[in-house]
């Protein structure tokens, strides 16, 4: 059993997959006690021929392939019910952080139930407006709705304790963007503690293409707060 696992979902990476792997592997190089999964969320591009490609022969890196597109929520959900490990760990398979931050979540966890990256503690200069607003929005409402204390739940770094990974993902409902809010919603009603970490943007993900619309999806995202009222409201938390 490795003592750390960092997962790293991937959704039609290929443009971008082949210097995560470079990142992951010298990381995985220097950290033997750690295990990295690629989690392929049923990627079209061939992003999972790439990895397959890659990470052969190495003990520390595998990949777990879900064949269709479940979301980044459900895919790591899947992965987290077969992880064994003491520590869990998750990152942006475009590694929008650098595995710099795996260490900083490590130290945190040494005192924390659950860690967590907050880009306004990190960043040195603006995210892409678009991404800057829906995040503000959702967190602003987050705050308001949920009680959370917590500028930035958005983040895609983050990590647990292993037992606490399970039970928040055996519990968590929500499937979009809003999960991420939902697990620290879950953690708060179980007492966990939770640090911060600061977080900062890769250059190269600062100005991408966002895949969130702030039109589009932040009705979603409300309803998705809303939800969780009532999900606790109804005892759905309670497991």
């Amino acid at each position: 059993m490795f003592r750390t696992s960092v997962l790293l979902p991937l959704y039609n990476e290929s443009e971008t997959i082949e210097q995560t792997i470079v990142a992951v592997k010298e990381y995985a190089a220097k950290h033997s006690d750690f295990y990295f999964l690629f989690i392929n969320d049923g990627s079209s591009d061939g992003t999972d021929n790439i990895v397959k490609e890659k990470i052969k022969d190495i003990a520390n890196i595998s990949m777990l392939d879900l064949g269709t597109n479940m979301g980044k929520a459900s895919a790591l959900k899947h992965a987290i019910k077969e992880i064994d490990s003491e520590y869990i760990v998750f990152n942006d398979g475009d590694m929008a952080y650098s595995m710099d931050h795996v260490g900083l979540i490590m130290d945190a966890l040494k005192t924390s139930d659950i860690a967590i990256g907050n880009r306004k503690l990190g960043e040195n200069s603006s995210r892409k407006l678009q991404r800057f607003i829906a995040g503000e929005i959702f967190n602003r409402l987050a705050r308001l709705l949920l009680g959370l204390d917590f500028t930035d739940t958005q983040a895609g770094i983050k990590g647990f304790k292993g037992g606490v990974a399970k039970k928040l993902f055996s519990l968590s409902i929500i499937n979009d963007f809003a999960f991420d809010a939902e697990l620290l919603y879950i953690a708060k009603q179980k007492g966990y503690s939770v640090a911060l970490i600061p977080a900062k943007v890769n250059k190269h993900h600062k100005y991408s293409p966002s895949t969130i619309k702030v039109i589009r999806d932040s009705p979603g995202m409300f309803f998705s707060l809303l939800r969780m009222i009532f999900y606790k409201v109804r005892g759905r938390y309670n497991g």
